[in-house]
């Protein structure tokens, strides 16, 4: 029995099947990419939203203590109107270090939360 043409059928198929594994493995390679970055985006959205709450909590507090001013000490110039902005932005900044905190975070119980109920 004449076997020389099965050596060019066996590189054939070695070759078929080290082109579709290469493909397989770059398939799974960009999956476990997008993955990643949805993870990310997630956890980045999860920040955002515990940044937002503990800014509306620390603007919170700032008016509930100036209940206790009194009228008289009010200012309505240029100066107060930029001492607020610049408090407003430290207030902004106070609470996206906040959320940064790994310990106890709710932006870290949200993502966990959220890659379990979509089970990403």
């Amino acid at each position: 029995m004449d076997l020389t043409g099965m050596g060019i059928y066996t590189d054939y198929m070695t070759d078929a099947n080290r082109v579709a594994a290469e493909k397989l493995q770059n398939q799974l390679q960009n999956t476990a990419e997008a993955k990643v970055q949805e993870d990310d985006a997630l956890l980045d959205a999860c920040k955002q939203f515990e940044a937002y709450l503990w800014e509306q909590v620390y603007k919170a507090m700032d008016k509930s203590s100036k209940v206790f001013t009194s009228d008289d000490d009010g200012q309505d110039g240029y100066a107060s109107n930029m001492v607020d902005c610049f408090k407003d932005a430290v207030i902004q900044q106070i609470s996206e270090q906040t959320a940064d905190e790994k310990s106890n975070s709710l932006a870290y119980m949200l993502y966990e939360q959220a890659k379990r109920n979509y089970e990403m």
